[in-house]
């Protein structure tokens, strides 16, 4: 990377998935903005793009009418050359004011940052912080502490009898799409009021293109989740990935209302963490919802993996 040259981007695609996917596996990932899937399932909505230079893999985004960038990563974890690659995004992407602004950075990139860039201003976004869980946590539930996560799923079990689980499946994946459009109908009313309609609609796309590539993403990722049904007819459903060797991303989860209220969202959750074959879950960010902090929490996570935005000048 000696010799300058400008970055060629494009737009992330499903041609990007292996390339992302080794990465991620070989840099031991954490963070759900690192995941493969992430990074295509969302292109359409913040017109995310991709250049890859030797091993290294450089991604930015528009949000906000602002142009965010992803740390640089080596495709082989070989973090010696980091310097060399900020350098040439920096040089790529300058700005009039030189300034870049850096999205999603854990706490080790900020350091990274920081020491190359002693000006760089730091803001923490704790609302973009990742609640990372044991699997064992969550598929036990053992103790005191997760008493009232056992007493929603005794309710649950006592009223719907007939409730059974299934992984989700080529075969299956219409039942997640029925789900998902009968929740997307419970919730536009209050979407609407209060301003957040588009956004779910824009997700209930990102998930319709999750479903109709569902091959091509277990294929390269081990996209996988789970149905919950009641008499035989879907009430609950979540798709996950393989983030990173000992990480299972999960990227959507939604119940029904009525189900959801009698303890649906617990069930689900602890049937599909059952099943999941890595250490930990990445049940992905609260998004400043205190309602969602309230719950994740609820859950006791090992970790809340730290975020920030990085200015550099």
């Amino acid at each position: 990377m000696e010799d300058f040259c400008k970055l060629n981007w494009r737009k992330t695609s499903l041609s990007d998935l292996e390339s992302l996917q080794k990465c991620a596996h070989n840099n031991e990932f954490f963070a759900n903005n690192y995941s493969a899937v992430n990074s295509v399932l969302y292109q359409s909505k913040f017109n995310s793009q991709l250049a890859l230079e030797g091993p290294w893999i450089f991604e930015k985004y528009f949000a906000d009418g602002k142009t965010l960038y992803s740390f640089p990563h080596n495709i082989d974890a070989d973090k010696s050359g980091i310097k060399e690659a900020l350098e040439m995004l920096c040089k790529s992407e300058k700005t009039e004011d030189g300034g870049l602004t850096f999205q999603n950075i854990t706490a080790d990139e900020k350091d990274i940052l920081v020491q190359l860039f002693p000006n760089a201003k730091i803001t923490p976004t704790p609302e973009s912080g990742d609640y990372i869980y044991l699997t064992k946590n969550l598929s036990g539930l053992e103790g005191k502490k997760y008493s009232r996560k056992r007493n929603h799923i005794h309710q649950f079990q006592n009223k719907y009898s007939d409730f059974s689980f299934e992984l989700l499946n080529k075969d299956n994946l219409d039942f997640a799409r029925r789900v998902e459009e009968k929740w997307l109908c419970e919730n536009r009313d209050f979407a609407m009021n209060d301003g957040t309609l588009s956004d779910l609609q824009i997700e209930k796309e990102i998930i319709t293109f999750a479903l109709d590539n569902f091959e091509t993403f277990s294929n390269a990722c081990g996209m996988g989740g789970g149905i919950l049904l009641v008499a035989g007819e879907p009430v609950a459903f979540c798709i996950s990935s393989i983030l990173s060797g000992r990480v299972t991303d999960i990227h959507f989860e939604k119940c029904l209302y009525s189900f959801g209220r009698d303890g649906g969202y617990a069930v689900i959750n602890n049937e599909f963490a059952k099943t999941a074959g890595t250490e930990f879950l990445n049940r992905e960010e609260d998004l400043g919802i205190e309602g969602l902090r309230k719950a994740k929490l609820s859950y006791y996570p090992e970790q809340v993996l730290e975020k920030y935005l990085v200015e550099i000048n």
